[in-house]
């Protein structure tokens, strides 16, 4: 773990169904992250959403979308991937994001999630963009963030940046 091996690479990714809490502010505002995870924890958490969980055996612990929902706002959605569910948990949201094209920067298996956000950021910094590809700021998509977490390797980060064809 203590030479981490980052990735960048592209991927195209079908229409997934979410699970999870919705955040918004105004642009000028911004999220405090601090509030929003402590109301996530304190109304749930993860607890009414792991049941559901698409890819149990990935060990992802979180998922967190940053989301173009309107001009004025950001929003960003915590939780995961699921395959279906019948009644959605009260206080939480389900719903259909797009298919998208993006560039994946992952952190590889490090000791701490504090190391996996510095190895991504250090990646992002340095990654070379796939030929004829721009980042897509048109894309409702922000960004994908998914922290995995398993007790032999470690924590590992991947952030998915929209991308298009410039």
């Amino acid at each position: 773990m203590s030479n981490p091996t980052s990735n960048v690479f592209q991927i195209h990714n079908s229409e997934f169904t979410f699970l999870g809490k919705e955040y918004s502010s105004e642009l000028e505002k911004g999220l405090d992250f601090g509030q929003i995870f402590d109301n996530f924890f304190k109304t749930g958490g993860y607890d009414n959403i792991n049941p559901h969980e698409k890819n149990k055996d990935e060990h992802c612990v979180d998922t967190l979308i940053f989301y173009k929902k309107t001009p004025e706002h950001k929003t960003v959605y915590i939780g995961k991937i699921i395959d279906t569910i019948g009644d959605v948990p009260t206080g939480y949201v389900l719903n259909l994001f797009p298919a998208g094209k993006f560039i994946v920067v992952t952190s590889g298996w490090v000791a701490t999630e504090d190391e996996s956000h510095k190895v991504a950021n250090e990646t992002k910094k340095n990654m070379q963009m796939p030929n004829g590809c721009i980042i897509d700021d048109a894309s409702p998509y922000v960004c994908i963030e998914k922290m995995f977490e398993c007790p032999e390797n470690g924590h590992k980060l991947e952030r998915w940046y929209p991308i298009a064809t410039a």
